[in-house]
Parts: structure tokens; C-alpha cells; sequence
């Protein structure tokens, strides 16, 4: 089984009426945090553009974000059922790495890499 395991979301319908948000929008704290989880999780820079533009999509490099509808938190928005991806579950919300490698994990057991994930988000406008 992969390193990134996970499970799926379920499909929904895309959005209409989008724009991207741009990457240089998102905190410097948060795109810090992205590069030390990168490190961490053993995933190359390469990979770094996609997965703040991803960032950028999700969460606008906020924090701890939650979305009251779906339950959805954090940098990458996880659902509840993805929070075990996260290195210390729910506890990681709010500390920003922790949240940057649960992402990761999830888009990498998903897409494998990053840029099969932005593409999807630019299909879907989620992952």
C-alpha cells in the first residue's frame, strides 16, 4: 500500500463563476510551512508550484480553516474522514506543517503528484 494512503471524496459538481486566487496571496508562514512539510514527507520542489497553487485554491493559505457545511478544515480543506492524514489527526489543525503533510498526503495518494491534482482542481474546482 502506498506511503499516501487515503480515501476518496465523494464527486460533486463543479463550481461555475471561478477565478483562480493567485499563490502570492497566500502567507509567508503558510508557503514556509508547505516547503518544510515537502521536506519532511520526502516530496521534491519540483512539485512546490502545484501544490501552493492548490493551497491557494483550498484555503488561501489560512490556517486552520474550517468550512461549517462540510467539515472541511485546514490548509488543504480535509474532510473528517481524511483528518487521520494529518500527523497528529484533528490535533493538527493549527500548526500549519502538520496540516501542509496531511495535504500532501492526501494529493499524493490520490494523483500521485501535484500536477495531476491542480489539473483536476482546475476541472472539478476541488480535489
Amino acid at each position: 500500500m502506498s506511503k499516501h494512503a487515503h480515501t476518496h471524496r465523494e464527486a460533486k459538481a463543479a463550481k461555475t463563476g471561478w477565478s483562480a486566487i493567485e499563490p502570492t496571496h497566500v502567507p509567508a508562514t503558510s508557503t514556509n510551512a508547505l516547503r518544510e512539510a515537502m521536506s519532511i514527507e520526502g516530496v521534491p520542489l519540483t512539485q512546490f508550484n502545484d501544490l501552493l497553487w492548490l493551497m491557494a485554491q483550498e484555503s488561501g493559505g489560512a490556517v486552520n480553516l474550517r468550512n461549517p457545511k462540510s467539515g472541511a478544515r485546514g490548509l488543504f480543506q480535509l474532510l473528517p474522514s481524511q483528518y487521520e492524514l494529518n500527523p497528529g489527526d484533528v490535533k493538527s489543525f493549527g500548526r500549519a506543517v502538520e496540516e501542509c503533510r496531511g495535504g500532501i498526503r492526501y494529493i499524493l495518494g490520490r494523483y500521485h503528484n501535484a500536477a495531476s491534482a491542480r489539473l483536476a482542481w482546475k476541472a472539478n474546482q476541488w480535489i
